[in-house]
């Protein structure tokens, strides 16, 4: 079953084992989501220099499936399953969003065009940990979202990456301590910090 990115970085869950909700999404090991009530934005942390070619992404009604075309899983573990609901395949993109000043890793950046304008509690079926969608805050906009929030989930991924590689979380690297995270990707929301400190940390 899927985890958390890693140990070092704080995952908050409700009484009964749900994930409080981050960017109205959440972190599973092997991507990090975020949603709003017309899409899902999903972003997988893969080996800088992947490049568009490089990879097979199928994107269709029911499933997913992203893969190293010359199958090196070793680099990049094959991500495929049935998504939480339906999606229009014919509006859904993926881009890559390489490693930059502004951005420490590469990317793999999938939209997903819900049909239905719910909730979704995980993006493929049977992945966890699952989000516990009453606590999804649809009432405020990007710009009110506070730092503390986003330097989480910019922690997450940068986290599931130094994992993958093998080299130490931002908890244990030397800039840890400077505070300086890098922006996460564009078209990300947060739910606020304010609930995430009421929820309860799951031992």
């Amino acid at each position: 079953a899927a985890k958390p990115a890693t140990k070092e970085t704080t995952i908050r869950y409700t009484d009964d084992g749900k994930q409080i909700p981050i960017g109205n999404g959440g972190s599973t090991s092997r991507y990090v989501w975020t949603q709003t009530l017309e899409e899902v934005t999903v972003h997988i942390p893969i080996p800088n220099g992947t490049r568009a070619k490089d990879l097979n992404v199928k994107i269709d009604a029911h499933s997913l499936s992203v893969k190293r075309r010359d199958g090196d899983h070793a680099s990049l573990s094959p991500l495929e399953g049935i998504f939480f609901a339906r999606i229009r395949p014919d509006e859904c993109t993926w881009t890559i969003e390489p490693s930059s000043e502004s951005q420490s890793m590469t990317t793999l950046q999938l939209t997903l065009d819900k049909i239905q304008r719910t909730w979704w509690d995980i993006v493929i079926s049977g992945d966890n940990p699952l989000i516990d969608t009453t606590m999804v805050d649809s009432s405020r906009h990007i710009e009110t979202y506070d730092e503390k929030t986003q330097a989480q989930i910019r922690r997450i991924i940068h986290d599931q990456r130094q994992e993958r590689l093998g080299l130490s979380s931002s908890d244990s690297s030397p800039k840890a301590g400077s505070g300086k995270i890098p922006p996460m990707p564009s078209g990300v929301e947060y739910i606020d910090g304010e609930t995430l400190d009421k929820a309860t940390i799951r031992k």
